[in-house]
């Protein structure tokens, strides 16, 4: 395994030496798809405490504690063994005390997936995996409901999502803490074949929601880097989901109401 150190303005990052995108991404411009971190900053304060599912390395995490809710606490969820320990020695290069990781990804039920050990001899996006995709044996992934933590977590203001497609169940495995604390969602939803079926669960638990899609490439980055390693057409699809009772209105975008046709990735869209 071959790892690299990135220092940059923003912080210190650890990635994997064939990590083609996220790993890249900090090496290159020292963050990773910031535009959504400073959405994020808009809905938390000082004192927040935020859920982030599918945490991987801390490209978010770090920012995220450190910067957006430095008082309060970011519980950082990420299955993967190796991802997971990197995640950890990121936080502590960092000196970032406020994250409590679990290795744990998040899920509709209590489940395991076994895997062989994510690849380290060839190129990957290791950002890209959903639970139990790698085949073979000699890793065990553990999902839970974050239901069944209620009573260990404090007040949730934020719970972000990226978890490959898994987004729905995780849902439905935190109905209780939905709504107990009513939080802000800030979910990943790039599969246009599950967009319908996540958008309306949202809706169900009383959320209106709206498309954030960004590009990856920032040209304020913290590195200073002017050039796009990753081309105008890539980008993150995200969706912020508000409670309908908040009282906050979103500026400049529509809420989605079409669910079965609304997406940015189909044709025409």
């Amino acid at each position: 395994m071959s790892l690299i150190l990135t220092k940059s303005r923003g912080g210190e990052f650890l990635t994997l030496s064939n990590d083609t995108v996220i790993g890249e991404s900090i090496r290159t411009y020292g963050e990773w798809s910031y535009r959504e971190i400073e959405l994020i900053g808009q809905f938390i304060r000082p004192g927040s405490n935020v859920i982030e599912a599918g945490s991987n390395i801390g490209s978010h995490t770090m920012f995220i504690a450190r910067d957006l809710c430095p008082q309060g606490a970011v519980f950082a969820f990420e299955p993967r063994r190796l991802i997971f320990q990197i995640l950890c020695a990121n936080m502590i290069l960092n000196g970032v005390t406020n994250v409590h990781p679990f290795q744990l990804g998040l899920g509709a039920q209590e489940e395991n997936f076994a895997e062989a050990p994510i690849p380290l001899n060839f190129d990957a996006n290791f950002g890209g995996f959903a639970p139990g995709c790698i085949e073979g044996k000699g890793e065990i992934l553990r999902l839970v409901t974050l239901d069944s933590m209620l009573d260990q977590l404090p007040p949730i203001q934020l719970i972000k999502a990226d978890v490959e497609g898994y987004e729905a169940d995780m849902l439905r495995g935190a109905r209780q803490l939905i709504a107990r604390d009513r939080p802000v969602l800030y979910l990943e939803n790039d599969r246009t074949d599950k967009s319908p079926e996540l958008l309306r669960l949202i809706d169900g638990m009383g959320y209106r929601s709206y498309w954030h899609t960004t590009e990856m490439f920032r040209p304020d980055n913290f590195a200073g880097q002017p050039a796009d390693i990753f081309g105008a057409a890539t980008g993150s699809f995200n969706i912020l989901s508000i409670p309908r009772d908040s009282g906050w209105n979103i500026i400049g975008e529509p809420e989605i109401t079409d669910f079965d046709n609304d997406h940015p990735l189909k044709t025409g869209a």
